[in-house]
């Protein structure tokens, strides 16, 4: 079983390279990091949407940025310490 020191010394050496390799393409990581937080905001309004719970927000498109924001910013402070 691997232990979770020996996990994060594998996993730093990703994530000391600001961009992933995918073939020929680099992509950096704030893309992917991006991308995930606006599914997962999206994800949250369209559940706030379909229980109805989005009436009680003023301004819907500038909440779902909002949410965009702090969700990128919770997975990037999870994935990118």
């Amino acid at each position: 079983m691997v232990g979770r020191s020996q996990l994060v010394s594998l996993s730093t050496g990703a994530l000391n390279r600001p961009e992933l390799r995918f073939s020929e393409v680099l992509v950096p990581w704030i893309m992917i990091v991006g991308a995930l937080g606006f599914l997962v905001a999206w994800l949250v309004v369209a559940i706030m949407e379909h229980t109805g719970l989005a009436r009680y927000v003023w301004h819907l498109p500038l909440f779902f940025v909002g949410l965009v924001v702090v969700f990128s910013s919770l997975i990037g402070m999870v994935v990118f310490p």
